[in-house]
């Protein structure tokens, strides 16, 4: 596995990594570089103050933007996703809006939907090899062979 840094807890140890997109709504262009540098500042704040988490990095064009994060394994990724496409929308047009009010369509900051992943360690094929040798005493796991059909 990669060098990662994983979190520590009294009962676990996790590093629970995610990548997100949003998208301005029909793509407008929208986000400026003194924008996008807010956005960064503020999906910042709110990860890691009201979220417990860490950005790891953060970035974007005219109309999107892409956030790498860590979340505690008690965060529900989902729910935190809407809730920072709400509150970036509601400090964006605080901030910005006589920069940005003619540029929505019909004042719609993002995207009713975005792309959410997660980042892992091993791949899944590597995993499924090693769950699938459990139980396999070790001298006979290190020379079980498959067969070729």
């Amino acid at each position: 596995m990669e060098n990662k840094t994983y979190t520590r807890n009294a009962h676990s140890v996790c590093c629970l990594t995610y990548y997100a997109v949003f998208v301005i709504k029909y793509r407008r262009k929208v986000i400026t570089p003194e924008i996008l540098a807010f956005m960064r500042s503020h999906t910042d704040y709110l990860i890691s103050q009201r979220y417990h988490g860490k950005l790891l990095e953060f970035n974007g064009e005219e109309d999107h933007i892409h956030i790498l994060f860590e979340l505690p394994p008690s965060a529900a990724p989902s729910v935190i996703i809407c809730n920072l496409k709400t509150q970036l929308s509601k400090e964006v047009r605080k901030r910005f809006w006589e920069q940005i009010h003619n540029q929505l369509w019909k004042d719609s900051f993002w995207s009713d939907s975005y792309f959410l992943s997660t980042t892992g360690g091993a791949n899944l094929e590597v995993l499924e090899q090693y769950i699938q040798q459990q139980g396999i005493e070790k001298q006979k796991r290190k020379y079980v062979h498959h067969k070729k059909k």
